[in-house]
This record gives C-alpha cells, structure tokens and sequence, in this order.
C-alpha cells in the first residue's frame, strides 16, 4: 500500500467510524455548535455539519472532475451521512487512484461548479481534501470525546494501519 492509499484509506474508515459513533448521539448533541479552538473552517460547526463537509468535499470534487453538476443530496441524517458516503467514497478512492496511475498530480483541471470557474491541479486538489479532512476529523474526535465516546482515541492513522495489516 503506498502513501496515497493509506491517507486515503485511512480518511474514509475514520470518517465511517465518526458516523458510527455519531449514530448515537441525539440530535441535540449532533447539532450543538462546535468551538474549534482555531479559526473555524466551516460556518457554525456543529458534529452534524462537520461530517456533512467531511461526505460532501468528496462529493462536490468528484463532481467537478467527473464534470457533473453540484450535488444535490444534502440529507444529514445518519443514515443519509453513510449512504451519501458508500457513494462518494468508493467514487472518490477511484478518481484519486486514477490521477496516481497517470502521474497527472502536476495536471491541471477547470473545476466548473465554482462561480467563477477556476483552475486546480489534481494533486492540489487531493492535498486540499486530505488536509481539511484531517482537520475536521480530528475536531470530531475531540467533539466525541467531550461527550464520553472515547473509543477511537486520537483516530491515529498508525492504528488503522495495523488493523489493515490484521
């Protein structure tokens, strides 16, 4: 497994494991506004939104790669949250693995869903979604955390890995 794999790999198990430990939240908990500590990313962060970024990032980027419309499902259930993630994870793993095959990191693209529309690299564009990601994955963690859900400790990738290699 190379680099890319493992960041990604890793992304996509810890958020499906915040969506697992989320379901059991009330919707009170899920929707009370977040303090990131830092300036936040996101508007208004609560649990709820933040995994909703973490889902709709790979969402919106596949689109613009695949060049398709904005994405139009915003259902932030639980339920929803995974669904719209076992699509635009798998989606998301195979755009990503096909700029790796080409070498095209360096290759430009026109993303059209932004107005205006504006001009990425691909491994620009992976760094991006990988980094805010981490940032909000590890806000999670602690979110969870506060609320007593202690079990994923820091979300570690070193532990992922060693449960892969199991």
């Amino acid at each position: 497994m190379d680099l890319i794999d493992r960041l990604i790999g890793h992304d996509l198990w810890l958020t499906e494991q915040l969506l697992d430990r989320a379901a059991q939240l009330s919707d009170d908990q899920l929707d009370r506004p977040l303090d990131p500590g830092v300036e936040p990313l996101d508007d208004d962060p609560s649990i709820r939104s933040t995994l909703d970024r973490l889902v709709h990032s790979k969402e919106v980027w596949t689109a613009a790669i695949e060049g398709k419309a904005m994405p139009d499902d915003r259902d932030t259930s639980i339920h929803g949250l995974r669904r719209r993630l076992a699509v635009a994870g798998p989606a998301w793993v195979a755009i990503v693995a096909g700029i790796r095959e080409r070498e095209s990191w360096d290759t430009a693209f026109v993303d059209a869903i932004c107005e205006p529309p504006e001009t990425f690299t691909f491994g620009g564009m992976v760094a991006h979604v990988l980094t805010f990601s981490a940032h909000r994955r590890t806000l999670l963690v602690g979110a969870l955390h506060d609320l007593g859900i202690t079990d994923l400790g820091s979300g570690d990738p070193i532990n992922w890995e060693r449960r892969e290699a199991a």
